[in-house]
């Protein structure tokens, strides 16, 4: 009986620890999930690009005022400009610089190569992925809002792309079927939260602190995050927005998006500065949905 008993706590116990590290790492792997943000440039870029099993490494390359991205895949190497028409990736811009997103858009457990960036000083975003035994180029824009929706719903992603000066009538949609654009473009769809982002946009270019602000953000936003609306120093400093990329992160029950999470930049430029004193502001807001309306709930400055 006393064995019996002891069996019996032992089975509870490991059965907590079981339940423990269940929610754990489902926890874990929702955040991560969650989480679309581009790799640091800076630092050694490792990745399955080709479901191989085998990392190929990505390194930016500078030289003659162009950026590229090369990588190696086994004993050969891909410069990504090889796969443009001008063999010019982007152009080299100290207060623009290039992002990298890896995600997986067709869900073939195989990551797209999402790059923005500049190109004679216009906005530059590309999808890259490993096709017919080589990378390729899926998409080219020169729009500078891109984002996903549906990202790790029970859809398939959409990929969506915009001038944020000319707005809704300017976007254009698709998804990467079988390594394939798939163009999906609705002349009545419009990005949640958009209206939101794009006077955000006009706050941030504003050459002057607004006594109100718009009717854009929750009134649960953190006093902290409004602050730094009063901090950006406008009788020295200009700001011109650059790019943006979105995506959704939760959904209601009919998957639609109730929350959303952007990443703008915006040149810096000092009033009576030289040419050369620019620099890149990067804002991080979250959008969700409030009474039916999207509104900005928070604002992270980074730089």
């Amino acid at each position: 009986m006393n064995l019996l008993i002891i069996k019996k706590k032992n089975f509870l116990a490991l059965l907590v620890v079981i339940l423990i590290l269940i929610v754990v790492i489902t926890v874990n792997k929702r955040n991560t999930l969650q989480t679309i943000a581009p790799i640091d440039s800076t630092k050694n870029i490792d990745a399955d690009l080709t479901c191989d099993g085998q990392n190929e490494h990505m390194e930016f390359i500078r030289k003659d005022n162009t950026i590229d991205l090369n990588i190696s895949h086994n004993s050969n190497s891909t410069y990504l400009s090889s796969k443009i028409n001008d063999n010019i990736l982007f152009s080299l811009n100290n207060h623009w610089s290039p992002k990298i997103y890896l995600y997986d858009l067709s869900r073939d457990i195989k990551p797209e190569i999402i790059l923005q960036g500049v190109k004679e000083n216009k906005s530059i975003c590309y999808i890259f992925s490993w096709k017919d035994d080589k990378f390729q180029n899926l998409y080219s824009s020169d729009k500078n809002i891109f984002g996903i929706l549906d990202s790790k719903n029970n859809k398939t992603p959409q990929c969506f792309s915009l001038s944020a000066s000319k707005g809704n009538s300017s976007l254009n949609s698709f998804m990467i079927i079988n390594n394939e654009v798939l163009d999906t473009t609705n002349d009545t769809f419009t990005i949640p939260s958009l209206n939101n982002i794009t006077n955000f946009i006009k706050l941030i270019e504003t050459p002057y602190e607004l006594d109100d602000l718009p009717d854009i953000f929750s009134a649960k936003i953190d006093k902290t995050d409004l602050a730094t609306l009063w901090n950006l120093d406008k009788e020295n400093y200009s700001y011109s927005f650059q790019d943006a990329f979105f995506y959704d992160y939760d959904w209601d029950s009919y998957s639609n998006a109730t929350s959303l999470k952007w990443r703008l930049t915006f040149e810096k430029n000092k009033l009576k500065g030289e040419e050369g004193d620019k620099s890149e502001v990067i804002f991080y807001l979250d959008s969700m949905i409030e009474d039916s309306n999207f509104k900005i709930v928070s604002i992270k400055k980074i730089k």
